[in-house]
């Protein structure tokens, strides 16, 4: 049944530019490398969280696993900036993924560097 379903909208979908149902498709801009860079270096829970993780952790096989989570923390707060419709937002949360990707790398080199000035235990 649902092949059938499928089958129909994609028969739909070849019929012309005009879209399905009549409606035109959006056309919408590009969201540029230097905006993805630029949300996933600056994001405020991503560096707080990394930075958090990374003074915490004692051994540098942690760091990655800081850096992963600091990042889904930030793309959650991306998430919740286009819940409640933030315009700046709008154009950036179309690229929500590589925003997270590229915000591994840079919480990682966060938590890195919380974890290298941190004081050392003297127990």
């Amino acid at each position: 049944m649902a092949a059938i379903g499928f089958g129909l909208v994609l028969a739909q979908a070849t019929k012309g530019s005009a879209g399905i149902g009549g409606i035109p498709p959006a056309i919408l801009p590009d969201v540029s490398i230097a905006t993805v860079l630029l949300f996933a270096a600056l994001n405020p829970v991503t560096i707080v969280v990394a930075w958090a993780m990374g003074h915490r952790a004692d051994a540098t096989a942690k760091l990655p696993i800081a850096g992963f989570a600091a990042s889904a923390a930030g793309a959650l707060l991306l998430w919740f900036g286009t819940l409640f419709r933030l315009d700046f937002l709008a154009t950036p949360a179309r690229a929500a993924a590589g925003i997270f990707v590229a915000g591994i790398f840079f919480a990682t080199g966060y938590a890195w560097l919380a974890f290298r000035t941190r004081k050392p235990d003297i127990r």
